[in-house]
């Protein structure tokens, strides 16, 4: 076994005791999602006036208008 195969071999071992390790103490806990889908309003600070929303979206952005 040359070299190169040796230290694949022994990161695969470390890999699966990690793995391992993990599995039985959690050291990461899973998150789960409290509940469904929250759903939210954008209003001035007086609660009178809200943004409504339009369904079209592009790129990363969402257009919020609010009626003045």
């Amino acid at each position: 076994m040359n070299n190169k195969s040796f230290k694949v071999l022994l990161g695969i071992i470390a890999m699966n005791l990690i793995l391992k390790t993990d599995k039985e103490f959690g050291l990461f806990p899973a998150a789960y999602a409290a509940s469904g889908i929250q759903k939210i309003s954008l209003c001035d600070e007086y609660g009178r006036v809200c943004a409504e929303m339009e369904r079209h979206v592009s790129g990363n952005r969402i257009r919020v208008e609010t009626e003045q």
